[in-house]
């Protein structure tokens, strides 16, 4: 992000799976937030590529900057909008449509907040249940992957119980985002606040102290709820 020159990359193999944030996560919430802080980084999504079939591609574009700036997101401010999508890959609609229906019971969205989605050019098949939440200061992307004997609605109550301990906590940042912007903030500086972070966010901290001579500071700020604050001081 800080080359002497334009970057482009083609990245094979998995775009969708439980274990990392997918494409959808990197599009419409990481990206947004590095944008915020002056880095320019765009990515297209060539074929899909569910868990375990992989094969998948999606296409990487930097451009370079000098004049990046430090990040602030204490806030989340007002939600804008909010949409649920269950995407499907070479899987039958019902498990969708059973998916929206629990989300319909359990959140009371508006059906027309809901939608499926369909993503047959994936090698093999897959399913997930994303919902987007838009706020002023924030995009939040939350995911729930299906498996096999796994129930669809049970999928759908996942992104639920997420999605409502993300609102009861009033943080920003969500678990996923919090790990994923301690490098830029490492490089810019910068704080925001999360949820309890992650094991694998408090360990991404002591391996970017080994290689970065910054100080990142992580502390409790309110018990009910929950919340913590990352700071890096440049």
């Amino acid at each position: 992000m800080t080359a002497d020159g334009n970057s482009h990359l083609s990245l094979k193999g998995g775009t969708h799976n439980p274990w990392s944030p997918p494409f959808d996560f990197l599009k419409k919430s990481f990206l947004p937030t590095l944008g915020r802080m002056g880095f320019n980084v765009s990515v297209d999504l060539k074929r899909p590529g569910f868990y375990p079939a992989g094969g998948g591609e999606f296409t990487v574009n930097i451009v370079p900057t000098q004049k990046y700036s430090s990040l602030e997101l204490l806030e989340r401010g007002e939600i804008i909008s909010r949409k649920a999508r269950a995407i499907l890959a070479k899987l039958s609609n019902h498990i969708g449509h059973r998916e929206l229906d629990m989300l319909e019971r359990k959140l009371g969205w508006s059906r027309k907040l809901l939608s499926i989605e369909r993503m047959d050019d994936s090698a093999g098949p897959g399913n997930v249940v994303i919902l987007e939440i838009e706020s002023e200061h924030i995009t939040e992307v939350i995911t729930a992957f299906g498996e096999l004997s796994v129930q669809a609605e049970t999928v759908a109550e996942r992104a639920v119980a997420e999605f409502r301990n993300y609102i009861a906590c009033g943080a920003p940042v969500g678990e996923h985002l919090a790990d994923q912007l301690l490098i830029p903030i490492a490089i810019a500086g910068g704080c925001f606040r999360t949820l309890m972070p992650s094991k694998h966010t408090t360990t991404n901290i002591e391996v970017i102290k080994k290689f970065l001579d910054v100080e990142i500071d992580l502390r409790q700020i309110s018990d009910q709820p929950r919340m913590y604050q990352i700071e890096v001081k440049k």
